[in-house]
Protein backbone atom coordinates (compact mmCIF):
# COMPACT_ATOMS: atom_id res chain seq x y z
CA UNK A 1 0.00 0.00 0.00
CA UNK A 2 1.40 3.49 -1.08
CA UNK A 3 2.22 5.79 1.97
CA UNK A 4 0.52 9.32 2.05
CA UNK A 5 2.52 11.71 0.73
CA UNK A 6 1.60 14.36 3.16
CA UNK A 7 2.21 12.09 6.09
CA UNK A 8 5.91 11.22 4.78
CA UNK A 9 6.45 15.14 3.57
CA UNK A 10 9.02 17.28 6.02
CA UNK A 11 6.28 20.04 6.47
CA UNK A 12 3.84 17.94 7.30
CA UNK A 13 3.28 19.38 10.58
CA UNK A 14 2.85 22.92 8.74
CA UNK A 15 0.54 21.59 6.39
CA UNK A 16 -1.64 20.19 8.95
CA UNK A 17 -1.52 23.50 11.05
CA UNK A 18 -2.65 25.23 7.73
CA UNK A 19 -5.24 22.43 6.68
CA UNK A 20 -7.04 23.42 10.06
CA UNK A 21 -7.07 26.61 9.37
CA UNK A 22 -8.95 26.42 5.76
CA UNK A 23 -6.09 26.87 3.74
CA UNK A 24 -7.14 26.09 0.43
CA UNK A 25 -5.89 22.68 -1.16
CA UNK A 26 -4.61 24.06 -4.28
CA UNK A 27 -2.83 27.10 -2.45
CA UNK A 28 -0.91 24.62 -0.38
CA UNK A 29 -0.20 22.10 -2.87
CA UNK A 30 1.86 25.33 -4.51
CA UNK A 31 3.62 25.91 -1.82
CA UNK A 32 4.57 22.36 -0.81
CA UNK A 33 4.26 20.76 -4.41
CA UNK A 34 1.98 18.65 -3.67
CA UNK A 35 -1.28 17.81 -5.44
CA UNK A 36 -4.38 18.93 -4.25
CA UNK A 37 -5.79 15.23 -4.19
CA UNK A 38 -3.14 14.31 -2.12
CA UNK A 39 -3.94 16.53 0.34
CA UNK A 40 -7.56 15.73 0.34
CA UNK A 41 -7.09 12.12 0.83
CA UNK A 42 -4.74 13.13 3.59
CA UNK A 43 -7.29 15.31 5.46
CA UNK A 44 -8.86 11.73 6.63
CA UNK A 45 -5.38 10.97 8.65
CA UNK A 46 -6.07 14.49 10.08
CA UNK A 47 -9.12 14.11 11.31
CA UNK A 48 -8.17 10.34 12.57
CA UNK A 49 -5.26 12.50 14.39
CA UNK A 50 -7.39 14.98 15.89
CA UNK A 51 -9.78 12.53 17.14
CA UNK A 52 -7.75 10.23 18.92
CA UNK A 53 -6.00 13.32 20.07
CA UNK A 54 -9.13 14.59 21.84
CA UNK A 55 -9.98 11.19 23.35
CA UNK A 56 -6.67 11.46 24.30
CA UNK A 57 -7.19 14.76 26.09
CA UNK A 58 -10.13 13.66 28.12
CA UNK A 59 -9.49 10.19 28.75
CA UNK A 60 -6.44 11.85 30.79
CA UNK A 61 -8.97 15.39 31.91
CA UNK A 62 -10.83 12.43 33.26
CA UNK A 63 -8.34 10.82 35.05
CA UNK A 64 -7.34 13.89 36.79
CA UNK A 65 -10.99 14.17 37.97
CA UNK A 66 -11.12 10.45 39.25
CA UNK A 67 -7.67 11.29 41.11
CA UNK A 68 -8.85 14.75 42.83
CA UNK A 69 -12.06 12.37 43.65
CA UNK A 70 -9.80 9.84 45.30
CA UNK A 71 -7.97 12.60 47.22
CA UNK A 72 -11.50 13.93 48.58
CA UNK A 73 -12.50 10.24 49.39
CA UNK A 74 -9.50 10.24 51.57
CA UNK A 75 -10.22 13.66 53.08
CA UNK A 76 -13.88 12.62 53.87
CA UNK A 77 -12.64 8.81 55.62
CA UNK A 78 -10.21 10.86 57.72
CA UNK A 79 -12.94 13.46 58.58
CA UNK A 80 -15.39 10.68 59.27
CA UNK A 81 -13.17 9.11 61.78
CA UNK A 82 -11.98 11.99 63.81
CA UNK A 83 -15.61 12.71 63.97
CA UNK A 84 -16.40 9.47 65.30
CA UNK A 85 -13.58 9.71 67.75
CA UNK A 86 -15.26 13.23 69.54
CA UNK A 87 -18.79 11.52 69.11
CA UNK A 88 -19.53 14.09 66.80
CA UNK A 89 -22.66 12.05 64.86
CA UNK A 90 -24.02 14.50 62.44
CA UNK A 91 -20.39 15.20 61.49
CA UNK A 92 -19.69 11.58 60.40
CA UNK A 93 -23.33 11.02 59.37
CA UNK A 94 -22.38 14.21 56.81
CA UNK A 95 -19.15 12.40 56.23
CA UNK A 96 -21.08 9.31 55.14
CA UNK A 97 -23.04 11.45 52.82
CA UNK A 98 -20.64 12.91 50.97
CA UNK A 99 -18.62 9.84 50.36
CA UNK A 100 -21.81 7.59 48.81
CA UNK A 101 -21.87 11.11 46.44
CA UNK A 102 -18.27 10.79 45.24
CA UNK A 103 -18.37 7.28 44.87
CA UNK A 104 -21.77 7.61 42.81
CA UNK A 105 -19.62 10.24 40.84
CA UNK A 106 -16.80 8.19 40.42
CA UNK A 107 -18.68 5.65 39.61
CA UNK A 108 -20.59 7.92 36.71
CA UNK A 109 -17.78 9.11 35.39
CA UNK A 110 -15.97 5.17 34.75
CA UNK A 111 -19.24 4.37 33.16
CA UNK A 112 -18.99 7.11 30.81
CA UNK A 113 -15.63 5.96 30.19
CA UNK A 114 -16.53 2.72 29.42
CA UNK A 115 -19.13 2.88 27.64
CA UNK A 116 -17.70 5.82 24.77
CA UNK A 117 -17.40 4.02 21.47
CA UNK A 118 -13.65 3.86 19.89
CA UNK A 119 -12.05 4.32 23.63
CA UNK A 120 -10.67 0.91 24.34
CA UNK A 121 -11.20 -0.09 28.08
CA UNK A 122 -7.35 -1.01 28.48
CA UNK A 123 -7.29 3.14 28.57
CA UNK A 124 -9.48 3.44 31.63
Amino acid sequence: MKRCTVCAHPAKDEIDRDLQAGVPYRTLAAQHGLSASALFRHTKHLARALTLASDHHELTRRQAILDKLELLEIRLDRLFHNAQDFRSLHVALGCVQESVRVLALQERIRQSTRLRPGVPVSQQ
